[in-house]
């Protein structure tokens, strides 16, 4: 493995994809067992040694920003200077983060975008600070899905940074003290799937508090819902793993509906208008549709076994809304050195 202390004025380059939660959304939380897909939208980072004695960042998200400070003072981007707060660096450095492809017109598409840029960031950094370079491995999840959480306030299952971290296609569970388990996963054999983009954007930590606070005001009530939620991302999870395409189709249903129950219950609009327009589009046509992540906006996420079906969908749903022509991506977290 390649040591960044071999090479002068080193380039580090890395790149971490979005994701897709299948299922096991808020009941990944307590433990429940989760589906994440990593899909061909990216964050790029990318690390130069400065020419000078002050530091350089510059930002492509809704608007490009660049900032210039002195070493060991914040660059204002809170996602950057938790990373260096927890892997503090030895020098200055000239850095760029792009996370344009996981944006739309100015609004984030629902793809992870935050654990995307840890992932890409912390990863290039690790690098750039003369480590090896970042393993896809159970202790550097555990570092990021830390470094993720210091970022959002504490909350957050860490299932989105699985999916940057290690691409593919995960089955995500958190043990009793919150330690995440990871194993591969595929789809179903002529499953096909594509995304959907409503138009407008959640904050995903606000809609946690009000899970967590629901939890808290109505513990009877919520474990019902756990245990429901649970089951039914148990029962598709099986059927993924046993290329069981009719029964992983069904559970899709399923847990949507079980997020339909869940929004009211919990005080927010996990089931928007504009994801119900679609879902009614995804039925005439026999499609598996539900929201993706915490919901409330973002990107909701379809399913079929039957390619033409899911062709009319796509035709019908572009009209009103926009498509996201998506991929997995196999690889996850890729970071390169170079002179």
């Amino acid at each position: 493995m390649l040591r960044r202390s071999d090479l002068k004025l080193p380039r580090i380059v890395s790149r971490a994809p979005g994701k897709l939660v299948v299922l096991g959304e808020y009941a990944v939380l307590n433990g429940a067992p989760a589906m994440v897909l990593a899909v061909n939208r990216y964050c790029y980072a990318e690390i130069n040694p400065s020419k000078d004695d002050y530091c350089r960042l510059s930002v492509r998200t809704t608007e490009d920003q660049t900032v210039k400070f002195e070493q060991g003072m914040p660059s204002g981007f809170e996602i950057v200077d938790t990373v260096l707060r927890f892997l503090p660096g030895p020098r200055t450095y000239s850095a760029e983060l792009d996370t344009v492809e996981l944006f739309k017109d100015g609004i984030k598409l629902g793809l992870g975008s935050s654990a995307a840029v840890v992932t890409a960031w912390a990863g290039a950094w690790m690098a750039f600070s003369g480590q090896d370079l970042v393993a896809a491995d159970r202790k550097t999840l555990r570092t990021f899905i830390g470094l993720h959480r210091a970022m959002q306030g504490g909350v957050g299952s860490g299932i989105d940074v699985a999916a940057s971290l290690y691409g593919g296609v995960t089955h995500f569970q958190l043990d009793g003290c919150a330690e995440p388990h990871t194993s591969d996963l595929q789809l179903p054999k002529g499953v096909v799937f594509t995304g959907v983009f409503t138009g407008s954007a959640a904050t995903t930590s606000d809609y946690l508090k009000c899970y967590k606070q629901w939890q808290i005001e109505a513990p009877g009530e919520a474990a019902i819902q756990q245990r429901v939620m649970i089951e039914i991302a148990q029962t598709g999870i099986s059927a993924a793993d046993t290329n069981d395409a009719h029964g992983f189709l069904e559970a899709i249903v399923e847990y949507g509906k079980a997020l339909e129950i869940l929004g009211p219950k919990m005080g927010a609009e996990i089931f928007t208008r504009e994801h119900l327009d679609v879902k009614r589009t995804a039925e005439l046509l026999g499609v598996s549709y539900k929201v993706s992540g915490a919901g409330g906006g973002d990107v909701g996420l379809a399913f079929s076994a039957d390619v033409d079906a899911l062709e009319e969908f796509k035709k019908r749903v572009d009209k009103d809304y926009c498509v996201l022509e998506l991929e997995i991506d196999k690889n996850g977290l890729h970071v390169e050195i170079g002179a």
